[in-house]
């Protein structure tokens, strides 16, 4: 298929300094068995492009902030683009909205997710599916129908497959983690359905296979993989500090140090698939004194030249 762009959207989670965590209130709120410690930053990204690397965002909000308000406009995706969102961002209406035809009204735009137990799918004689009667039986079988979906009654395209005993094991375990953070227990239904993998699109099959459906759906996992690096190796967690002050300095700083590394490597090898983006950003973090030096003393866009040359 041809995809103009593809936007990743997605949450991750900062546990800020004790004294400040009234400011930032948790996720879970006060219920009983919220995971602790249990209020967080959640740095949300509107949109990620892992066409190009180009990053939209990333944007702070408190625990509580849902991602279904997303502050990206549906309206400023490009036709003929793909928005691959996890299930934080699960909207219907939101669907419809991506799936209009752009301003220009020649290419459609779409989007992948998994579907969201308990939300509705129907034939288009209105007639609901029950799912229970049709899932796949044996590990790797595979369906896959149309259906539309919820009140908007949203043309989709389902794909469902079994997954082994053990992913749906740790898919479960998974679940039950999240609903602990958020102070709830999953339904049966939800860790029951773990054992299959169930992804709802309005890409046709002209464009994308069901290999490709599933491919794309792990796509969701770079900016994952992206946060994870930033915490493991941007340090955004860790301060030698006591200093409640200079700790929220601290992760204000080294975020911002972590979107310039990104912007880096979206300019110098983000194309190059000879290039590990992993040890490009290892050469950015050494030689972020040099960038420090040339903001200070001025020579900066021969620095940021140099460095992208390496």
């Amino acid at each position: 298929m041809r995809c103009y762009a593809s936007s990743v959207q997605c949450l991750s989670k900062i546990v800020p300094p004790s004294p400040y965590r009234s400011s930032w209130p948790r996720s879970g709120g006060d219920a009983e068995g919220a995971r602790e410690p249990a209020v967080l930053v959640l740095s949300s990204l509107p949109g990620f492009d892992v066409l190009n690397g180009k990053l939209e965002g990333p944007l702070i909000t408190d625990g509580r902030h849902s991602d279904k308000r997303s502050p990206l406009s549906v309206e400023e995706l490009p036709e003929g683009s793909l928005v691959i969102a996890d299930l934080g961002f699960w909207s219907v209406a939101r669907f419809s909205q991506i799936a209009r035809p752009g301003q220009g009204g020649k290419r459609r735009r779409y989007f992948l997710s998994r579907w969201q137990p308990g939300t509705k799918l129907r034939r288009r004689n209105g007639a609901e599916i029950v799912l229970r009667g049709i899932l796949p039986k044996q590990v790797g079988e595979r369906i896959e129908f149309g259906a539309v979906l919820g009140e908007q009654r949203l043309p989709v395209r389902v794909c469902i497959e079994r997954v082994p005993r053990e992913v749906g094991d740790q898919r479960r375990e998974d679940i039950r983690e999240r609903a602990q953070d958020h102070g709830h227990k999953p339904s049966e239904e939800v860790l029951d359905l773990a054992d299959w993998t169930i992804v709802i699109t309005n890409l046709p099959r002209r464009l994308v296979s069901f290999d490709e459906v599933l491919i794309l759906l792990r796509l969701r996992w770079q900016i994952e993989r992206l946060f994870r690096l930033w915490k493991e190796h941007g340090h955004l967690e860790d301060s030698r500090s006591k200093k409640p002050w200079r700790i929220l300095t601290e992760i204000y700083a080294k975020l911002a140090a972590m979107v310039i590394q990104q912007w880096l490597l979206h300019e110098g090898c983000w194309q190059d698939p000879h290039r590990s983006l992993f040890k490009a950003a290892q050469v950015v973090r050494r030689e972020a004194n040099l960038i420090m030096r040339a903001l200070y003393k001025g020579g900066l866009e021969e620095v940021l030249s140099d460095i992208l040359s390496y």
